[in-house]
């Protein structure tokens, strides 16, 4: 019986397409970019180099063209509406410097604002790169900052990408400014899935995700999540940050989600914070007390009905893989070219190019083009995190494939 995971578990626009063979719960999960198949346990043999799945197992899966990967027809664009942010976070990578001592305002990188003349530059961009690669529609992730600083630039961006065939658009929010109407203004304009961050339970999030005044936002979140959710058919992904300083009363914040937004339109991911920040450490590893910790939330989680999705690899984002922006490109509010979302709007040494002129030649920007996670703190060996991610994505499927309305069949 081969199922596939509900398509609201992808996460970003990325893919890896590594064959992944996960011992569940009597079964055996086979992973493959966004493909999931639950097989028999005789389906798969151990070797002194691992598991293999034997002859028929391959064959059956071959002639359900499971292992197809296609042909990419999306250029997939992220988009700073704004540099600027009303919160301090201090962890946030875009922080330039400490705060000042009992302030909660860290300096930031250099404001940049997408105009409305911005805007059409991008969408000009955006076409002429389609054109270049041969490619049929776009997507578009909203970034910033917090890109509802500029809700004409997010409206703007998503009304200018709308004719170049928009197939998907994600904004990533703190939540804050996210307004019941400008949430249906968004969705009015093609806004699919919004994904929110906390930083764990009431106390602990107030804690450490505040404004710049210093005031807790999660009330604040949580109610504007609610009341966009009863408003549009907007999907959530929620990305709970994790380090020692939050993993205490998970289960409130879980519980909380679990009844302000309908679980068929929910995916939730617990995530380490990888110590991009200034004067931050993250003391919590990859180690199986994380795990157990993880898997424990997960089946709560799953019990409202919400989607898990899988680890991916970032061996395919469309936006930092290729050298020279084939399939993507990040692009900061000022029309400059990033690699990735981790050095949009840093100094000019980052830059690879900018809208109006296009991607710089490879052997200037070789040097420069980096990948989403070139700046994190390990919390593990390789073989610890891939131990961990297969073991808590393993426990994920079998948690949902028990509720039939979370996998389709």
């Amino acid at each position: 019986m081969t199922i596939t995971v509900d398509p609201r578990a992808s996460t970003s626009g990325q893919r890896g397409d590594a064959l992944r063979l996960l011992p569940g719960r009597g079964v055996w999960w086979v992973a493959f970019g966004d493909k999931v198949a639950r097989l028999p346990q005789h389906a798969v043999r151990q070797t002194d180099e691992g598991s293999a799945l034997v002859v028929e197992a391959r064959a059956s899966l071959e002639a359900q063209n499971f292992f197809a990967t296609g042909s990419n027809t999306t250029y997939a664009v992220t988009v700073l509406t704004t540099t600027a942010c009303n919160l301090g976070c201090s962890y946030c990578f875009q922080n330039t410097a400490l705060p000042a001592e009992g302030s909660c305002a860290p300096p930031r990188m250099p404001k940049a604002i997408l105009t409305p003349e911005g805007v059409d530059h991008v969408a000009m961009f955006v076409a002429a790169q389609m054109t270049k690669y041969d490619l049929t529609d776009t997507s578009l992730l909203l970034f910033g900052g917090e890109p509802l600083l500029n809700p004409d630039g997010a409206l703007g961006m998503l009304r200018a990408l709308t004719p170049l065939s928009l197939s998907n658009a994600e904004i990533i929010t703190n939540g804050v400014p996210l307004t019941r109407q400008r949430a249906i203004d968004l969705a009015d304009a093609g806004l699919k899935r919004a994904q929110i961050t906390f930083d764990g339970a009431r106390t602990n999030h107030d804690a450490i995700r505040t404004t710049r005044n210093g005031r807790g936002t999660y009330d604040t979140i949580l109610r504007n999540v609610s009341t966009a959710a009863e408003a549009t058919d907007l999907s959530w992904h929620f990305r709970i940050n994790i380090s020692q300083r939050n993993l205490d009363g998970l289960e409130e914040l879980i519980d909380d989600l679990g009844n302000a937004v309908p679980s068929e339109r929910t995916s939730l991911h617990l995530a380490l914070i990888d110590d991009v920040g200034l004067g931050y450490d993250n003391g919590v590893g990859y180690n199986n007390d994380l795990c157990d910790r993880i898997l424990d939330l997960h089946e709560r989680a799953i019990g409202y009905g919400m989607v898990i999705p899988m680890s991916k690899s970032l061996t395919a984002c469309p936006y930092c893989s290729a050298l020279g922006g084939a399939q993507g490109a990040v692009i900061n509010a000022d029309g400059k070219l990033y690699s990735c979302w981790e050095t949009a709007g840093r100094d000019a040494s980052w830059i690879v190019g900018d809208v109006a002129t296009g991607f710089l030649p490879d052997e200037i920007i070789r040097d420069r083009w980096v990948a989403c996670d070139f700046d994190i703190k390990s919390h593990g060996t390789d073989k610890q995190i891939r131990r961990f991610f297969d073991r808590v994505d393993a426990a994920a499927l079998d948690a949902m494939y028990a509720r039939e309305d979370v996998l389709d069949a």
